[in-house]
């Protein structure tokens, strides 16, 4: 059934959307969202996208790709807020902060009980399209699997954001940008796994 307004067309389109997000922690972009629903249009895209842009569900940039919010929440359904656990570096290690007096109001997407958020500096991940100031939703978890994007602690106390890979009893936490190296250390602890990227549009 298609929530109010949209088409079952635009009712797809928002499906995938939060389907993709949760399963990758990434927004799709439009050439994911056109062989996802068989469109090889990308002007249909786009316009499906305004559609649900004018009808509240998300917030997009049409002028950068995947520049997408989710931002729909069922009517009348509370607000709920994911703790603001402190800032993370995307880009060399930094002493992970804390502040629990803080909290994010996201969509329904995500419990409360077992996901956090964190604020990325640094640049070392904009190649997955995650930029200084953008809020990555972190399921609380200590595995995960290769290529996955987690929050890493290193031995040193220090926490970054990378993709995590294991190589020859070693661990690699692999940027997403060409201009940076990797680290390569013998012990990590993974603190959770990132399940959702929010952009705070101006």
């Amino acid at each position: 059934m298609s929530e109010k307004g949209l088409s079952e067309r635009q009712q797809q389109l928002l499906d995938t959307l939060r389907s993709h997000v949760q399963r990758t922690g990434l927004v799709p972009s439009i050439r994911e969202l056109g062989e996802a629903l068989g469109v090889h249009s990308t002007s249909t895209i786009h316009y499906h996208l305004k559609a649900l842009a004018d009808h509240g569900h998300i917030r997009w940039d049409r002028g950068k790709n995947r520049a997408i919010q989710i931002v729909q929440r069922e009517p009348d359904a509370p607000a709920r807020g994911l703790p603001l656990a402190g800032r993370i570096a995307a880009g060399m290690p930094i002493q992970a902060v804390a502040d629990d007096q803080e909290s994010v109001i996201l969509d329904d997407m995500w419990s409360q009980q077992d996901h956090y958020v964190l604020m990325v500096r640094g640049t070392s991940m904009i190649d997955d399209a995650i930029l200084p100031g953008d809020l990555v939703i972190v399921r609380r978890q200590d595995h995960a699997r290769d290529g996955e994007i987690v929050v890493a602690l290193l031995d040193d106390g220090e926490a970054t954001l990378k993709r995590l890979f294991r190589e020859n009893g070693r661990f690699r936490l692999q940027p997403a940008n060409a201009t940076m190296a990797p680290i390569v250390v013998d012990r990590v602890t993974i603190q959770g796994k990132v399940v959702g990227v929010v952009r705070q549009l101006s």
